[in-house]
């Protein structure tokens, strides 16, 4: 809560001297106030410099680390739960039942063609706030269909390193000449032969420690 609060102010945790969480105001006697189940917590944090803000968090809603008992960082792609890879596309107008054709069956010798990714374990230094792009090595899709992206951290929730969000998100950069964006199946289309690939990690930064390392495991890409 603290680095989620303070990276707003552009600050860290290093910059804090104290959290206050700032109750609702009183009510007037006999007026009765409904707050609805999306209030936010407010937090007041002071800093060094002797300022201080007010910054409202988690709008009823336990999402993210800033708003959890237990924060766990977490590893997204658009292949995964919610990533929107096989939305159909449906443009404006169009009836239902002509949206999406599903593309045309894998080719064989794409299949026997095509390389996974396979990453036993990834130590990536921290010495930085901010964005953070790291390759994670090259992969090939049969006919350009990609299956599944996912990772491991070897820390639930590390000590010396906070991430905005606890999500760190795998991308996928095609690096054929003609290569098209890997956010959509339908979008992205069939292609003869296999689609090579770099599938890259994308988090920010918002605290660490001198020396910290974000520990990867299990990278899986196909």
């Amino acid at each position: 809560m603290t680095d989620e609060a303070a990276s707003r102010s552009g600050r860290t945790r290093n910059d804090v001297t104290d959290v206050e969480i700032v109750p609702d105001p009183t009510p007037e006697d006999g007026i009765l106030v409904t707050l609805g189940g999306a209030a936010p917590i407010n937090v007041r944090l002071s800093f060094t410099d002797g300022t201080t803000t007010d910054t409202p968090l988690c709008f009823g809603i336990p999402s993210g680390p800033a708003c959890m008992d237990e924060p766990q960082l977490e590893a997204r792609s658009m292949l995964g739960e919610g990533g929107g890879y096989h939305d159909v596309p449906c443009p404006d107008g169009a009836a239902p039942q002509t949206c999406g054709t599903p593309l045309p069956t894998l080719q064989p010798a794409a299949v026997a063609g095509a390389r996974p990714l396979s990453v036993a374990r990834l130590e990536i230094p921290i010495d930085h706030l901010g964005t953070y792009e790291v390759p994670l090595g090259e992969v090939s899709f049969p006919n350009g269909i990609a299956t599944a992206a996912s990772l491991e951290f070897a820390e639930t929730w590390p000590l010396d390193v906070s991430l905005r969000d606890g999500v760190a998100y795998i991308g996928l950069r095609s690096l054929e000449p003609d290569g098209k964006p890997f956010q959509n199946y339908f979008d992205h289309g069939w292609r003869p032969g296999v689609e090579r690939a770099q599938a890259v990690l994308t988090f920010e930064v918002l605290w660490f420690k001198e020396g910290a390392v974000l520990d990867i495991r299990d990278i899986a890409v196909h």
